[in-house]
């Protein structure tokens, strides 16, 4: 197993793999976006491919966790992604509203198709894993 380079982890930390293109010191990710899309439209189709290939994947694994260890190891999973995608959203937004800024976009769809999901699984786990107030919470969290 061959040892990946930092440039590259921190070039895509999210899958941590190749192909990652460096454009102004900007990473595009992926080969089919790094093919066909500018920079900010290759960004949205990231991660909400993240979105569907991560996050909601991991909200299914708290439902299905066997438990208590394995539900607090499922949470922080959890949380950890959205703490992801929380920084990026700061980058893209510029302090704006939504991904893209002033009005709402691809991403900002993909993630909203999952606020229900997201509700049940703060319902049933009693954990806020979004809080307007507070952003996502830390580690710091009780069963």
């Amino acid at each position: 197993m061959n040892p990946k380079s930092q440039l590259l982890l921190k070039s895509n930390p999210v899958y941590k793999k190749i192909p990652v293109l460096l454009h102004n010191q900007r990473p595009v990710c992926e080969s089919m976006v790094i093919v066909y899309d500018p920079y900010d439209r290759t960004i949205a189709r990231f991660w909400a491919a993240y979105i569907d290939d991560k996050l909601f994947p991991s909200l299914q694994t708290i439902a299905r966790a066997q438990g208590e260890e394995a539900t607090v190891e499922a949470i922080k999973q959890v949380i950890s992604g959205f703490q992801l995608l929380e920084e990026d959203f700061e980058k893209c937004s510029k302090g704006k509203s939504f991904f893209s800024g002033d009005s709402i976009g691809l991403l900002d769809i993909a993630l909203g198709c999952f606020l229900g999901w997201i509700k049940a699984t703060e319902k049933m786990t009693g954990v806020k894993i979004l809080d307007p107030e507070d952003g996502i919470p830390d580690d710091d969290f009780m069963i």
